[in-house]
């Protein structure tokens, strides 16, 4: 007595297709649910769904979100198939590049973590998942990974491909909300885990105040 089971409550909009009808049988509009997910994956179709899903609005359905989830799936796959391909040498010492590099990937990502947590307590989870995309997407994908791997027959200093399984990681974690299937295959494949040491068991990460100067 006297207490609250929940402090917020959050209430989604109504399912609607892309012309704004509500999904119905008799207008034949509604998207079968299993065959979605044998064409996309549970995580693209996750995706699709929270993608179009604006705080406080309806839901406008469109199926190429879903094909978006799906390629960001195959992605993320790609990433880890790549780092797993690299070859590492535990006396090889990080260029000052390098060292640019992790300093960069670290402050991004933390920026990362502010913005998204800021997303949460406005309960705006679209516009978080859609961070969250771009980065993994933009900045570790095509930038951070394209910059960190080696050459062909050339070996990875081990700090640059320990930070690089870090930073993987952490990705995971805050990505698993959303996308729970993919992130705990990856979380698994990047190096061997203890019995119950599971991403979904994991500490979510916080951000730091940082000079912004």
């Amino acid at each position: 007595k006297g207490t609250f089971p929940f402090h917020k409550v959050y209430f989604t909009g109504m399912v609607r297709d892309k012309q704004r009808r509500k999904m119905s049988k008799s207008l034949g509009n509604s998207p079968d649910a299993l065959k979605l997910i044998d064409d996309f994956g549970a995580d693209g179709v996750r995706f699709g769904m929270l993608a179009c899903s604006p705080a406080g609005g309806d839901l406008l359905f469109d199926e190429k979100l879903c094909e978006q989830g799906r390629n960001f799936s195959n992605k993320m796959w790609n990433a880890l198939r790549l780092i797993k391909g690299w070859q590492v040498d535990s006396t090889k010492k990080c260029t000052d590049g390098e060292k640019l590099l992790i300093r960069w990937i670290d402050h991004r990502f933390n920026e990362i973590l502010e913005e998204t947590d800021k997303q949460f307590d406005q309960l705006k989870l679209s516009e978080a998942l859609k961070t969250l995309y771009s980065f993994v997407w933009e900045d570790f994908c095509a930038f951070y990974l394209e910059v960190a791997k080696p050459g062909m027959n050339v070996e990875i200093s081990e700090e640059l491909y320990l930070k690089t399984l870090n930073v993987y990681e952490r990705i995971c974690i805050v990505l698993h909300p959303f996308m729970p299937f993919i992130t705990e295959e990856i979380w698994h494949g990047l190096k061997q885990r203890e019995v119950g040491e599971d991403c979904m068991m994991s500490q979510y990460p916080k951000w730091e105040m940082q000079d912004k100067k």
